[in-house]
């Protein structure tokens, strides 16, 4: 069906098809339906779908159920049936549908039959739309059985109707690979990575310490010596590693970022933050080393957004060894940030601010995503002085792209104070050190060191001012 071509249709029907395709599949085909319509042409849609709402979901199933028994079926016919269509067939809710029809281009959706569970659709191509040049499109098979397609747990916070958005919206980033024209072979070479990780064992493991500098997980003796073989390929593949440092089954990885120096710093106002049993938010999350960090002080959950897919597996390599629930990594754009609103007790915006090209705005989206009365904790480059003003780098800072407004620590805290926030605290004020930010063996990058002025290390390369690192806690 994903491989059917439909040219100079009038009418199209797909009938109890579509819950069957692979979630991430599921727009491009509709995509692919509506570019054969002709204009004005007719597609007739039966699916089976999804309550809202899960306790009206129980009664339809009951009520199916009942409906099934009524004619004779057994019950352990039933039961098989439903164990047999687990995770094969995965149903949208009826907003998630009209949502994805009118993504692919469909102008007029109507529901025109509806009992229980089961629904028939009507959607007309009004316009003939532009002539769009097709995607070529890698197949990524083990990074989407890696996805989540469902983020059951964001139900706990928010109303159906913004879960059916979110769910929409972090599908259709994961499909795309967030919108960066990643090259084929770097799709290619993330697919692999992700074979090889689901190719290791789903641990709950022993050894899992937090609340030391090095990061570590993972016993030697829980792996064969054919799966130690498979991890070790699996690390090398990850290269380079940003965040730690970490110890997985045994194996030492000094990562470019001596990430427990800033942890160590920010623990110094952590003690007047109540984590236990709170939702936190990391936004900028990486590869989740500040989210385990964070277990050391029992949160009921923490949720990691990044765009960032290498950060994403490695994330989900340290998943399969730990198991741990209660750490979500959503890997999508930080402004999902205004669509979870009042779900944190607790955010932190590390390393994040400067590569917004709209800090103020990104900062009330993050200030909409609190609770009332809850902590920032922020982490921007910038640079020195008490002027209120910020750098804006011509194109890169230190070598980097995506950099767009360095702050001194006043103009920080005047985005803070136009964002709503208050009682606004500085932890940490200092130069960027190359001892923190360095190439290693398992990070062969050029960094820090090699981004600087070599006649003149208080510049960067560009010729612009050497960065400071502010720490601030405040609050909504």
């Amino acid at each position: 069906i994903l491989d059917t071509t439909i040219e100079d249709a009038s009418f199209v029907i797909m009938n109890y098809t579509l819950q069957f395709v692979p979630v991430l599949r599921r727009q491009i085909l509709l995509e692919s339906v509506f570019e054969g319509l002709n204009e004005g042409g007719i597609f007739l849609l039966s699916e089976k779908v999804r309550a809202e709402c899960s306790e009206v979901q129980e009664t339809c199933t009951w009520i199916y159920e009942d409906f099934k028994q009524r004619r004779n079926y057994t019950r352990r016919e039933i039961a098989r049936k439903k164990e047999a269509l687990m995770n094969v067939l995965i149903p949208f809710t009826e907003g998630e549908l009209r949502d994805s029809l009118k993504a692919a281009g469909f102008e007029a959706v109507e529901v025109i039959a509806k009992w229980n569970n089961f629904l028939t659709i009507v959607a007309r191509k009004k316009s003939p739309g532009l002539k769009v040049k097709a995607k070529v499109v890698t197949p990524t098979p083990h990074l989407d059985e890696m996805f989540d397609v469902r983020p059951v747990y964001l139900s706990d916070y928010l109303e159906p109707k913004l879960v059916s958005q979110i769910s929409l919206e972090r599908q259709s980033y994961f499909r795309d690979k967030g919108g960066f024209g990643m090259s084929q072979a770097n799709l290619k070479k993330f697919d692999d990575i992700a074979r090889v990780i689901q190719e290791l064992p789903k641990l709950s493991t022993s050894r899992l310490i937090v609340n030391e500098p090095v990061l570590t997980m993972g016993d030697p003796n829980e792996l064969t010596d054919e799966q130690m073989t498979t991890f070790q390929k699996c690390i090398k593949m990850l290269k380079p590693w940003k965040k730690g440092p970490l110890n997985l089954f045994g194996t030492n990885i000094d990562t470019e970022w001596r990430s427990d120096w800033k942890w160590l710093r920010l623990q110094n106002a952590l003690h007047e933050i109540d984590f236990e049993n709170k939702t936190v938010c990391d936004l900028g999350c990486g590869n989740g080393y500040f989210m385990y960090r964070m277990l050391e002080y029992k949160p009921k959950l923490v949720v990691g957004i990044d765009p960032n897919l290498h950060a994403w597996l490695e994330f989900n390599l340290f998943q399969r060894i730990s198991g741990i629930e209660k750490l979500k990594f959503e890997y999508i754009r930080g402004d999902i940030m205004s669509s979870l609103p009042g779900m944190f007790d607790i955010v932190f915006c590390l390393g994040v601010l400067y590569h917004t090209p709209d800090p103020i705005g990104m900062l009330k989206d993050i200030h909409l995503s609190m609770k009332g009365k809850s902590k920032l904790i922020v982490d921007c480059q910038g640079i020195d002085g008490e002027d209120h003003v910020a750098l804006f780098p011509k194109k890169r800072y230190t070598n980097m792209k995506g950099v767009y407004f360095l702050p001194t620590m006043n103009t920080l805290k005047n985005w803070l104070q136009r964002a709503n926030f208050k009682n606004i605290k500085v932890i940490f004020s200092e130069e960027l050190s190359t001892d923190e930010q360095r190439a290693t063996e398992w990070a062969d990058v050029r960094s820090l060191k090699e981004s600087l002025d070599p006649n003149d290390d208080s510049k960067t390369i560009e010729g612009y001012p050497r960065a400071y690192r502010f720490y601030v806690l405040c609050e909504k």
